[in-house]
Order: C-alpha cells, then sequence, then structure tokens
C-alpha cells in the first residue's frame, strides 16, 4: 500500500519542493564539511589503507556531485545510484581507515534524503549500516570489537528511522495544510469575484432606476411641454423652435432608454429558461428602441447548459442588441440559439449599416472586446462578420461544460 508521500498532489508536490529547496544549500554545506574534514584526517593518518580510503573518498565525493547535487528530492535513477556509490564507498573508507566512521553521521541522514518513501528510506538506512558494520569490521579483525560495532550500527538503524519517520510525517502534515490552504485560497478568491459581480450588477441597476426615474421622466416632460406650446404656437417660427426642442428631448429619452436598457440585464432566475431570457430581452429590446427582434430558437429540446454559459450567452445577446440600437441603425434582428454537438450558439444578425473588419479587430471598448473576453474565458468562441450596409453578424459559440469543468 502506498504512503502519502507516495501519493503527490501538484499543490503538495510544489510545496515539498519548495521545503527541500530551501534545505538543500544546507545539505550541501554539511556534505563538504564531513569530505573536508575526512581528507584532512587521511593527510595525518598512518593507516597502511588509506590510499583505499582515499579512493573511496574520492568516488563518493565525485558521485555526489555528478548524481545527487540536482536530485532533492530524491526522484529518478541518480538518487539511488549515489546512493549505491555511497555504500560501497563507505565500507571500503572504513576498511582503510575505520576513523573515519564520523562519516556514518552524513550517511545516514542522506538515506532519507535522496528517497520518498518510509520504505526506501529504511531499506537504505540498513544497507549504509551493514556497510559501515563489514568495513569496521574487516579493519578491526577483532569478534568483539566487531560485536560493539554491530550494536552500535543497530541503535544508529533505530535511531535513524525513527527520526526520518517523524519527518515524513511532519512534511505529510504540511502537504496536508498547503493542499487546505490552496483550497481555501481558491474559494476566497472565488467568492470575491461572485461578490464583486453581484456588487457590479446591484450598481447598474440602481443607476438604470435612477436614469429612469430622473433623465427619462424628465425628458418624456420635455417633449409634453414642447408639444403642447407648439400647439398653441402663435406663429411658425415658434413651432419650429419648440419643434428643434422637442427632438432634442427625444433623442435624449431615447439615449436615457438605451441606458436603462442596458444596464437592467434580465435576469434568468425571472425569466426560467435562457429562450425565455431571450424572449423577454427582444421585447424590451423592440418596445424601446423600434428595431423589430425577434427570437429563433431552432432547437426544441435546447442542451441544457450551466448557468455560468448561459449568462454568458444572455449578456453577449445583451451587449449585441444594444449595439444594434445604438450604432447600426437597423429597422430589425433576429436572436438565433441553436445547439449541437455539445455546444450551444448564439447568433446575432441584423439589417444595419455593418461594421467593417478592422473596427472589429481594434475593439478595446466595453463592447466588442469586454463580450469577446468573456466568451473566451467561458472557453468559447466570439466572431464577428460584416460589411459597410449589408447589415453584421455575431456568432458565439460556448460548450456545454464551463471552463475548467471538464475532465
Amino acid at each position: 500500500m502506498s504512503t502519502p508521500r507516495e501519493r503527490w498532489s501538484p499543490g503538495a508536490a510544489a510545496h515539498t519542493r519548495s521545503w527541500w529547496v530551501r534545505s538543500v544549500p544546507g545539505w550541501h554545506a554539511a556534505f563538504a564539511l564531513f569530505i573536508v574534514i575526512a581528507a584532512a584526517l587521511l593527510v595525518v593518518s598512518d593507516s597502511p589503507g588509506r590510499g583505499w580510503a582515499a579512493l573511496a573518498l574520492a568516488g563518493v565525493t565525485a558521485a555526489y556531485a555528478a548524481l545527487a547535487v540536482r536530485s532533492v528530492p530524491g526522484r529518478g535513477w541518480r538518487p539511488r545510484a549515489y546512493l549505491a556509490v555511497l555504500v560501497a564507498g563507505l565500507a571500503v573508507a572504513l576498511v582503510g581507515e575505520p576513523r573515519l566512521n564520523f562519516l556514518l553521521f552524513i550517511a545516514f541522514p542522506q538515506t532519507w534524503v535522496f528517497t520518498r518513501t518510509r520504505r526506501e528510506g529504511t531499506a537504505w538506512t540498513v544497507a549504509t549500516a551493514g556497510a559501515g558494520l563489514v568495513g569496521m569490521g574487516l579493519a578491526h579483525g577483532d569478534a568483539a570489537r566487531t560485536v560493539d560495532v554491530a550494536v552500535s550500527m543497530l541503535v544508529s538503524v533505530a535511531f535513524t528511522c525513527a527520526l526520518g519517520f517523524w519527518i515524513s510525517q511532519v512534511v505529510e502534515q504540511s502537504e496536508v495544510r498547503a493542499e487546505l490552504i490552496g483550497e481555501l485560497e481558491s474559494t476566497r478568491a472565488e467568492l470575491a469575484a461572485a461578490h464583486h459581480e453581484s456588487g457590479v450588477a446591484t450598481e447598474r441597476a440602481r443607476l438604470a432606476a435612477d436614469i429612469h426615474d430622473t433623465l427619462a421622466q424628465g425628458f418624456t416632460g420635455i417633449v409634453l411641454l414642447a408639444q403642447s406650446a407648439a400647439a398653441s404656437a402663435p406663429d411658425e417660427a415658434t413651432r419650429r423652435r419648440l419643434g428643434v426642442i422637442e427632438e432634442a428631448a427625444r433623442a435624449g429619452l431615447a439615449e436615457a432608454r438605451t441606458l436603462v436598457a442596458a444596464m437592467s440585464p434580465v435576469g434568468l432566475e425571472d425569466a426560467g429558461t435562457l429562450g425565455e431570457a431571450l424572449q423577454r430581452l427582444a421585447e424590451r429590446v423592440s418596445r424601446e428602441s423600434g428595431v423589430r427582434v425577434e427570437v429563433v430558437l431552432a432547437d426544441h429540446d435546447p442542451l441544457a447548459l450551466p448557468k455560468a454559459q448561459q449568462v454568458v450567452l444572455l449578456r453577449a445577446a445583451q451587449e449585441a442588441l444594444g449595439n444594434v440600437r445604438k450604432h447600426a441603425g437597423a429597422r430589425s434582428a433576429q436572436v438565433v440559439l441553436t445547439s449541437a454537438d455539445g455546444s450551444a450558439t448564439l447568433e446575432v444578425r441584423d439589417d444595419g449599416v455593418g461594421i467593417r473588419a478592422a473596427d472589429v479587430e481594434t475593439a478595446t471598448g466595453f463592447g466588442l472586446a469586454g463580450m469577446r473576453r468573456r466568451v473566451e474565458e467561458a472557453g468559447g468562441v466570439f466572431e464577428v462578420v460584416g460589411e459597410p450596409g449589408s447589415g453584421t453578424r455575431l456568432r458565439i459559440a460556448v460548450p456545454a461544460l464551463a471552463a475548467g469543468e471538464a475532465s
């Protein structure tokens, strides 16, 4: 059965890698210090086997530089190859100079630094202890001393494994905490985005209500007063001036209604389905702008979309019809909703003045650019086609699953 150390998630692995990265310079410095001390001991040693010990020490150092320096934490074959060289080199070095036994103090921790599981760490710890026992036993050639060394190695193995298990447990708990922190941060970001969107929608609705109750009503009053005054005007010049006032007031009223419509999105909760929401939007645009808007639901069994995808399509239709009303000069428009092959497609067509391809590509405002960004964030495709004098066609296709939900 695999241990938690063997089942690394991306977040936990990143946390563990950062922990190892912080500790790597310390391990390198400790290894270098032990090698320097061992080399100094061999320089002053009079042991007949010190030449073999020096070669073994050089081999372990070279293996560390070639295989182990870039192998923390222990993954792949390189750290295992280094540990094998360490075990063999340690045995040879201790045969040549038993006073090098202090190297076990760096060798035992490395059996855990360069492994990933408790089983591997324990196995390499036992192998290292065995190398030390063999090397020192052959060097001393004394059964009593060998028994003492065996007892010492047994204690070392027990202590090293206990310490390794404890550190492993600490690292695993850190991994779990890192995952929890990552999930909490993700949830907090999602909540912040939801609160922001809700706040923006609330503020837009408030502004729409204020515009409707103030500017729109004021322009309506001016239109009525101008009409009343024109009806009783004593001469044609006065009636013309009043007509100009009425025309300006009507233009302001139309713009105010456009702003109200743009800031008062049709709610899916109120409409029920996306198709019904589009019908209500079309009726309102037709009523307030005079542009005849038709909604076509080409599929009698429309694809069930997540709420987020429905909102993307509804907001796109609202923005597109707002552009039709403000810029297209169209007499009619058509909103077509279809579904096929695991995606939903929305098309908005009008018979207005059209749009140049260059205008579509260079759009940077909150209209086309914002619509494109919202659609692409949902994993969809955004396309606008038009020619001056031949109307405009906007096409949006979004997948049945919101971005990030597909496996």
